[in-house]
């Protein structure tokens, strides 16, 4: 047994204990099953054949459902009005799948696969905003998080994990986000997160912050997707315009230092090469990106024939084919590249709008909940609103290039949001200035 291995099964079971103290640990638990996953990892394979994500998510709701019974009267209880919005909106989108699934899937057998992931991240949402109820829990969580992101980025950085394949990073990650393209979108929407505790948090925190964000930020140079590049400028310039005045000055300084590290990092000219495609003309554009057009229009055509939905895998397994090989494109499998149209291919118009209407409103209230926190000169959560918008804006972004839009990590988003509007609205506004560091003093 290595001694990484060892060291991870000593975390699981210190979180797993921790869990049943303070659910928000079991969230750090699960999140420990996913970015460090023992199968998808050199050393995890003497017990790869065990399901510990399964492990981890079981041991959440456990302990969510055990802290039902013991809950102080600091913690706070249910939602306020934008989160249970947010909360019926995802509600509706798992009943939205189940009839599609049940009633409108010409295969259902394959259909279940994309159907019971959905309805496990509409559970996971769940968990996630029960689980947190004080501020020391959302930070708690987000720390779990930029740590999960941190690791995978230190595994490809020192220890030269993962492969370069046609000048792209492939073979490490987590689940669901073992490609290029799909890391880097999950990387791209935690990147900015780390800048709200560069802003706001205490000089280790923001000594971890300097590590860290290099970490995710190479992993997205080297992954090359034009589409996370893309995004992470976006999120860049969105931090800066959104950033309440009180912060401004600390936010120019965090993006000069991103600029270097990016310079820094840039090794490889090739991916500046890739970037700049995105903004050529169709007689420019390489074969990648003229392809991914056509796809769209076979997913609109889907779309315009199963207005519903046709179920999971709708355009990838069942009909995508079809429609591909009468414009003489032959493939058994093959993504339509782009998660808006692969939502209302799979799930319907109306599952889509249903997506949209999640995170648009996750967004107002991201927004909202931030000019609560710049009324009150509340740093931290200012800070944590602003990357959060930004985060989520990036995540929107990669999915306009890719099938990303039912991801895991767009539900983490969601979840997030309810716990940041109920622990730093104005209803909870003590403790405003609380740093992360007094997420284990209070466990």
């Amino acid at each position: 047994m290595s001694i990484t291995l060892l060291l991870w099964l000593i975390g699981f079971a210190t979180l797993l204990i921790l869990a049943f103290l303070r659910p928000a640990w079991g969230v750090a638990l699960y999140m420990l099953t996913f970015f460090a996953m023992p199968p998808l990892w050199w050393w995890g394979d003497p017990i790869a054949e065990l399901r510990w994500s399964l492990y981890g998510g079981c041991a959440l709701l456990a302990s969510v459902v055990f802290s039902k019974f013991f809950r102080s009267p600091q913690e706070t209880g249910g939602n306020g009005p934008s989160g249970r919005v947010l909360a019926m909106i995802v509600a509706a989108i798992l009943v939205n799948a189940t009839f599609v699934h049940c009633a409108l899937a010409e295969n259902m057998q394959v259909s279940a696969g994309a159907y019971f992931l959905l309805a496990k991240f509409v559970l996971l949402f769940f968990l996630i905003t029960a689980a947190v109820r004080t501020r020391t829990d959302f930070q708690i969580v987000l720390f779990s998080i930029l740590l999960g992101a941190g690791y995978i980025g230190y595994e490809v950085t020192v220890n030269d994990r993962g492969r370069i394949r046609s000048g792209r990073l492939e073979g490490v990650g987590a689940p669901g986000a073992e490609g290029a393209n799909e890391l880097a979108s999950l990387m791209v929407s935690i990147l900015p997160l780390t800048g709200a505790v560069f802003v706001a948090g205490r000089t280790w925190e923001k000594a971890a912050m300097l590590v860290v964000a290099p970490f995710v930020l190479n992993v997205v140079l080297l992954c090359s997707s034009r589409g996370a590049l893309l995004a992470t400028s976006i999120s860049a310039v969105l931090v800066l315009v959104l950033a309440p005045s009180h912060i401004r000055r600390k936010i120019w300084f965090l993006l000069m230092l991103g600029g270097v590290a990016t310079w820094l990092l840039l090794g490889d000219v090739r991916i500046v090469e890739r970037f700049l495609t995105t903004f050529q003309s169709s007689e420019e554009r390489d074969t990648s990106a003229s392809s991914r057009l056509v796809y769209w229009g076979a997913g609109l055509r889907v779309i315009a024939d199963y207005p519903l939905g046709s179920g999971g895998s709708g355009f990838k397994t069942v009909h995508g084919p079809k429609y591909l090989k009468s414009l003489d494109i032959h493939y058994e499998r093959r993504a339509v590249h782009n998660g808006y149209i692969n939502e209302a291919c799979e799930w319907g118009i109306q599952g889509l709008l249903l997506r949209l209407a999640l995170m648009g409103g996750a967004l107002v209230c991201m927004w909202k909940t931030m000019i609560c926190c710049d009324r009150r000169f509340d740093s931290f959560g200012a800070a944590v609103g602003c990357t959060l918008i930004a985060g989520t804006v990036a995540f929107l972004i990669t999915c306009l290039f890719g099938d990303r839009l039912d991801a895991e990590w767009g539900y983490w988003l969601a979840a997030i949001t309810v716990c940041y509007a109920r622990v730093f609205g104005d209803v909870f506004p003590a403790d405003s200035n609380a740093p992360v560091a007094q997420a284990v003093a209070g466990s």
